[in-house]
């Protein structure tokens, strides 16, 4: 999978990992008399990159979301197994478990909701559930410090700074620490950040469902009257045309289940629709994650220009597609494959038994395209364009191109050099 920094940090500061990270913090910053052992800690900062890890590739799905977000409180009652018998249950091992599965099960439940209302309500819960967290925590290191100084004063035994720390403690020590009015005023700072977190967490949803709906009703760009009228009989023209599709498509949609994949092909497909617009492309049919664009119906001069323009385009908007895909919980797609050849087609206005019409294109210039799509693997690029393509553009974007090789296409008896990016 292609490496997100972005969704990965999003997820271990944002999501799912912060209260582990600040866990680790107050272990090392407390004495070494209640401090489990290297090896255990490094046990438990390898659990909370492998849980961050996994959540960022997998956190899409709801069941895959709770389970791994049940990793790091696993390590650290592993940990508190490898620094020796445990008789009591602490507050941190308590609390560690509570918020996994609380904000663990919230998040899946978010995820699976569709409508914006239930949306809203489950980050409602989440905005909660992390500021009564950060407050525990906060609450969680005065009271292990407070403890270990007293400790190490000679005020505290060692049996009695275990018990300090015990769940049983609880009570009577959070009643003790919201008597100081410093900490009411922490308290109540806290609650109020989380009144505005909700409301800027709301806002996002709504923002996204009307994103959402924009996507739903976005159409691909369609031929003009004049275009259809010009072409409606059927001619042979000269244009280029870009074949792109998604590496491992079927496995993804056999793994992810329908509604999943219908939710990221409409973002796939609204992207290539915005993308073509911009370079006075037309989109000549989606099939499954397969996008054919053609360029130069008309006779545009610049027509490899735009379509290698297009491609860029979109290779540039993809991380932004996979960002996207991530943040609505969609399965993240790896790779494209995009193939431009120029050549002469048969053009004309094809029309189904209901009536509905649309500009076809039918030649071996398809063919060619699809077939450098699909040499995209082999060759390992994410772009590839034919000796035609190449010689009709500018020298400008002829600068960003080098070749690849020589390929003998089906019908041809000769090889032709294809070209990739620098």
């Amino acid at each position: 999978m292609k490496f997100l920094p972005k969704r990965y940090l999003e997820e271990f500061f944002l999501y799912s990992s912060q209260f582990v990270l600040f866990y680790i913090l107050i272990l090392f910053s407390t004495p070494p008399i209640i401090r489990p052992d290297s090896a255990a800690l490094v046990s438990l900062i390898v659990f909370l990159l492998v849980q961050t890890t996994l959540l960022a590739r997998y956190g899409h799905r709801p069941l895959a979301r709770f389970l791994f977000s049940l990793m790091t409180p696993l390590g650290y009652t592993l940990m508190q197994a490898l620094s020796g018998p445990v008789k009591t249950i602490d507050m941190a091992s308590f609390f560690l478990w509570a918020t996994a599965l609380y904000l663990g099960g919230i998040q899946a439940l978010a995820i699976m909701f569709m409508r914006k209302w239930p949306k809203r309500i489950a980050e409602v819960f989440l905005s909660m559930g992390t500021v009564f967290t950060f407050i525990f925590f906060y609450f969680y290191l005065d009271l292990r410090l407070g403890s270990s100084k007293a400790y190490e004063a000679g005020e505290l035994g060692y049996e009695g700074l275990i018990a300090s720390l015990a769940l049983e403690n609880f009570i009577p020590a959070f009643l003790t620490f919201a008597k100081t009015l410093q900490h009411v005023f922490f308290m109540f700072g806290a609650a109020m950040f989380g009144t505005f977190m909700v409301a800027d967490k709301i806002k996002q949803v709504s923002l996204k469902a009307r994103l959402d709906q924009i996507y739903a009703v976005i159409e691909p760009p369609t031929a003009a009257l004049s275009m259809r009228d010009q072409v409606a009989g059927g001619e042979n023209r000269d244009v280029v045309i870009l074949y792109a599709d998604l590496w491992n498509f079927t496995p993804i949609a056999e793994k992810e289940g329908a509604r999943a994949t219908i939710g990221l092909l409409n973002r796939y497909y609204a992207l290539w629709d915005i993308v073509v617009r911009r370079h006075k492309g037309l989109v000549e049919q989606y099939v499954g994650d397969t996008a054919i664009v053609v360029f130069g119906l008309m006779g545009e001069k610049d027509a490899a220009d735009e379509a290698v323009a297009c491609a860029f385009d979109f290779l540039y908007e993809f991380s932004h597609l996979q960002e996207d895909l991530a943040s609505h919980r969609l399965p993240l797609v790896k790779h494209i494959g995009i193939g431009v050849h120029a050549g002469k087609v048969a053009v004309g206005e094809l029309s189904a038994a209901s009536g509905i019409q649309r500009i076809g294109i039918v030649g071996e210039a398809v063919n060619i395209a699809a077939r450098l799509d699909s040499l995209c693997r082999e060759f390992k690029q994410d772009l590839l364009i034919s000796a035609p393509v190449y010689k009709q553009l500018a020298l400008e974007p002829q600068s960003r191109f080098q070749p690849m090789g020589e390929v003998l296409f089906r019908g041809k008896t000769q090889p032709q050099l294809v070209y990739g990016q620098k």
